[in-house]
């Protein structure tokens, strides 16, 4: 046997050595204690290196008892002390609430090894483990956690997922919108590591028991899901939700638009089938229409209005030409298409066309020598873009329940924010026939502006205002009624449950929607899948379901600018990551360095068209680069919805303009050198953004990088990068916008502005204070923490790296991560912020002696992160803003009369720019700096 084998062995030793001669030994009993001394001294170092093999292994591995003992109540102090440590305390949170926002929620999460496997005095299990043996997890240092992440979005994943989604139109409330949301929860569950559900599970009906619980309760409160995380306590499952909303919508059902000269003109109101662009055979998936438009037959003469605005249609009744009982043709450009809509109705027009005209296409144009799409970049001339014309700037969502969601059984109001007159977008195509109509006719439109002059003059057209000495018959019907429509969620569940990072993008589509919105959706899709792969390797950080700040990604790209807006105290977040990461393209150089890589359309306009444009909006521009969230851009744009990425329309307004969420959006958006972008047209294809938008997709990628590097940040500090001082900073220079205004207005005598600029003083120097006690408490926690103990010299280090790089060789995955965070533990770097020193700390808990003192600091982080998390809610006023309550923040809304643009200071500036009343503006002066001041008091406290 075996176990007799060292014993023959010894026997034989024993034989032999009788044989010869023995040395002069020193006593028997000395012997016996230097052999006795020399097996211990052995099995010391022995035992020694053995147990730091398995200590290295399972050091992050949790022992405290889960589950059961369970408890609802959670101290946010030992939120933070768990998250620090990684482990310990788990029990405080099988308690979380969870999210109730219809976007996807991807919580500071802490992911817990799922495996089947018990925890000690815990009856649960879990399963799908990749590996039965191992237990805990190992914290992952957040540098390495970015530097995992960001090596998994790449180039033809994205390319991929864009083919996918942009198979098919899938406009909201159609059968496609419907598999689109069941494809993507299915890509999801994959990437996140669940098992792969059925087309009808979780599918709920948005505002039912089911849906409530499943959304609020998502973290410890349903079934398995309680199990889950009674049995991992931090995660192992990550519901995905689709309930169904019911808001009011409509299709298309026939139009006409017919001149009746001799002969008559009939407009095609289609885009054609193109060769080179094999998705254009789906053109009548979608008709051309407006969304929300009204339902109308009417034949009159007609007047062209320019671009729309308000300001156009009181220009053309001070030079006497009336619109009243016309037909309104107007140009898109400069401010929503539903104003133009709204301005033409309150003008007295009975209808309204609007047109997309080359002159908005910057330098590439046919008459430039460029191509037409599919053969070349300029624009496609039988594209259309479709739209909404619902009034965005009274409210934007269902326009039978504003405030409230729509739920299937929910009680509806009148429609207070629709036309009352018909709508419909045309080509420049269909245009031009109509516009020369008008040749001769009433005042040469050059003589109202140069902007009102388009760039159809190269295809014969001379701008005239008109009328028109024949009359247009045009019909619009629509199919108005109640649809359902699908939002695609998951919840990554985490540690601190009021500072949830949210993420959205609205994936259904005009059309194709290759830019807007599924180039946002295959970049976020990139981003799930880098979570994924964190959460596979058990990345640790903090997290829990109280919106704390809201990442949008509409669409991606569009163009070849990057472009970030934000509130001002996420500004250098998003500045910083855009620094931080090189161009997929060119490595030479920070994407941050390309916003304006394809011209400034503003300066374009001047140097081009010789159009000098007035903008209050550049008096309150961000010394950080980034646009303030919510206000025009500081690119014009020459189509309406340039301003859409920077303003309202997307997906951020409600978090941002009425619950006061701190809000962020990137992207790479369309420049005056860049190939025309065909917004919400049949063109806006697979194809049209493989060969000319973004070859390679190396913008796709980009944009992931961005937007999940500022998620992970948000998601992982102690105290979150919420910068208040940059925020108060920013207001000096909304109220300088107001001082510029009421100059113009020659108003300033009447104003006295001296209160809400003290009020921004304290504000500035409440701030100021903060940050001193972030800094204190951080230098503090610092103090009171265990040091890392990863040597980086000396024989032990030495020794541990060989014993680790051995096992490498042999090829240990856990040895070649191990080497890696020994990497990082050497780097100057890391732990220059404390978000990088307390995931590899060397104990699994602090000292006794220093808990106490620990817990206190962390009680003051926890304040400092409520003030920061609930700044932006200070500009939230109960009452909204003036004749359009739905807008609560008083610091920035949409413009009454841009729609996507954004007006800061908004009831204070339209006090002067439209109710043109110094008493209305001194008043909302003096709430506004009362409510500022309740922010600095708030910050003192």
């Amino acid at each position: 046997m075996d176990s007799e084998k060292p014993l023959l062995v010894s026997e034989e030793i024993r034989t032999l050595s009788a044989d010869l001669p023995r040395p002069i030994t020193a006593r028997p009993d000395l012997r016996r204690r230097l052999e006795v001394t020399r097996r211990i001294i052995l099995f010391a170092l022995v035992s020694f290196f053995a147990l730091w093999h398995v200590r290295s292994f399972v050091r992050g591995a949790d022992h405290s008892p889960c589950g059961s003992a369970a408890i609802e109540s959670v101290d946010p102090s030992d939120a933070y002390l768990t998250g620090i440590v990684n482990k310990g305390m788990r029990k405080a949170f099988c308690g979380m609430k969870a999210s109730k926002n219809e976007y996807t929620h991807l919580e500071k999460h802490h992911k817990h090894h799922e495996g089947d496997h018990k925890h000690r005095g815990d009856n649960h299990r879990h399963h799908d483990h990749p590996d039965k043996k191992r237990q805990g997890l190992r914290p992952i240092p957040p540098k390495m956690a970015e530097k995992i992440f960001l090596s998994v979005p790449n180039n033809d994943s994205c390319r991929n997922a864009l083919r996918r989604y942009t198979t098919y139109a899938h406009p909201a409330g159609s059968g496609y919108d419907y598999v689109s949301a069941v494809n993507l929860k299915n890509e999801w569950e994959r990437e996140l590591g669940l098992p792969i559900s059925g087309p009808e599970e979780f599918l709920y009906d948005a505002g039912d028991a089911s849906s409530q619980a499943r959304i609020k309760s998502g973290m410890s409160k349903m079934g398995v899901w309680v199990d889950t995380v009674r049995s991992a306590c931090f995660g192992g499952r990550v519901p995905l939700i689709r309930p169904q909303y019911y808001p009011v919508m409509n299709t298309p059902v026939t139009s006409s638009v017919t001149i009746l000269s001799d002969p008559p003109f009939s407009a095609k109101l289609q885009e054609d089938i193109v060769e080179g662009d094999p998705d254009s055979v789906l053109r009548d998936e979608l008709r051309v229409f407006h969304g929300l438009s009204v339902s109308g037959d009417v034949t009159a003469t007609y007047v062209y209005a320019g671009y729309g605005r308000k300001a156009d249609f009181e220009l053309l009744e001070q030079k006497g030409i009336d619109v009243s009982g016309k037909i309104a043709l107007v140009k898109y450009g400069k401010v929503f298409r539903g104003l133009k809509v709204k301005a033409a109705q309150e003008a007295g027009a009975i209808g309204c066309i609007v047109f997309t005209d080359p002159g908005n296409d910057g330098e590439i144009t046919e008459e430039n020598g460029y191509e037409q799409y599919p053969n070349g970049p300029a624009r496609q001339p039988s594209s259309v873009q479709r739209g909404s014309v619902q009034f965005l700037s009274l409210y934007p969502g269902d326009p039978t329940t504003p405030g409230e969601p729509a739920y299937k059984n929910a009680t509806r109001l009148e429609v207070g924010n629709l036309p009352s007159i018909p709508s419909l977008p045309i080509s420049y195509q269909d245009a031009i026939p109509i516009l020369k109509q008008l040749k001769g006719k009433g005042i040469p439109a050059e003589d109202l502006g140069k902007d009102w002059v388009g760039g159809l003059g190269y295809y014969g057209v001379e701008y005239f205002v008109g009328p028109s000495d024949v009359e247009m018959h045009f019909v619009n019907k629509v199919n108005t009624r109640v649809m359902p429509i699908w939002n695609t969620m998951a919840t990554i569940p985490g540690y601190i449950t009021d500072e949830v990072i949210i993420m959205g993008n609205h994936r259904d589509a005009w059309v194709l929607g290759a830019s807007d919105p599924n180039s946002g959706t295959a970049s976020q899709y990139e981003i799930i899948r880098g979570l994924g792969i964190l959460l596979r390797k058990d990345f640790g950080s903090f997290l829990g379901d109280n919106a704390a700040a809201y990442l949008n990604l509409d669409g991606s790209v569009s163009g070849g600018n990057f472009d970030a807006a934000a509130s001002p105290s996420l500004a250098w977040l998003l500045r910083g990551a855009a620094e931080d990461i090189l161009t997929d393209a060119n490595a030479s150089h920070a994407v941050w360095d390309t916003r304006g890589a394809s011209g400034n359309w503003k300066e374009w306009r001047l140097s081009a068209l010789g159009i000098e444009e007035q903008d209050y909006e550049d008096l309150a521009a961000s010394g950080t680069g980034v646009a303030a969230l919510g206000r025009v851009s500081k690119q014009p744009r020459g189509s309406d919805h340039a301003d859409q990425r920077f303003s309202s329309g997307s997906d951020f307004t409600p978090f941002l303009q009425r619950y006061g969420v701190a809000s962020g959006n990137i992207g790479f958006d369309n420049g005056p050198h860049d190939a025309v972008y065909h917004y919400h047209s049949i063109y806006d294809s697979f194809n049209w953004m493989e060969r000319f938008a973004d070859p390679g997709f190396h913008k796709h990628v980009d944009a992931a990088k961005i937007l999940g590097l500022a998620l992970l940040r948000l998601a992982d500090n102690v105290v979150m990068p919420i910068n208040t001082t940059q925020y108060s900073i920013e207001l000096f220079n909304y109220l300088n916008k107001v001082e510029h205004i009421a100059q113009d207005l020659e108003v300033t005598s009447e104003l006295d502005f001296s209160s809400l600029s003290k009020a921004i003083e304290t504000l500035i120097r409440s701030s100021e204070s903060l940050d001193q006690e972030k800094d204190t408490a951080l230098e503090r926690l610092r103090k009171l923490l265990p040091k890392p103990k990863h040597p980086k010299h000396g024989l032990l280090g030495f020794i541990r790296r060989r014993w680790w790089r051995l096992h490498a060789r042999c090829g240990s995955e856990k040895a070649k991560e191990r080497l890696e965070q020994m990497d990082l533990w050497q780097d100057p770097s890391v732990g220059e912020q404390m978000r990088d020193y307390h995931h590899h700390h060397s104990k699994p808990m602090p000292p006794l002696k220093h808990m106490k003192e620990i817990k206190k600091v962390l009680q003051q982080i926890r304040k400092i992160n409520l003030k920061l998390k609930g700044f932006e809610r200070g500009f939230i006023s109960e009452e909204g803003i003036k004749e359009r309550e739905w807008y609560k923040h008083k610091g920035v809304a949409p413009g009454l009369w841009l729609g996507y643009g954004a007006t800061t200071f908004p009831s204070l500036t339209e006090a002067l720019t439209i109710d043109h009343s110094p008493e209305l503006a001194q008043k909302e002066t003096d709430e506004l700096a009362k409510m500022i001041s309740e922010m600095a008091t708030k910050l003192s406290a």
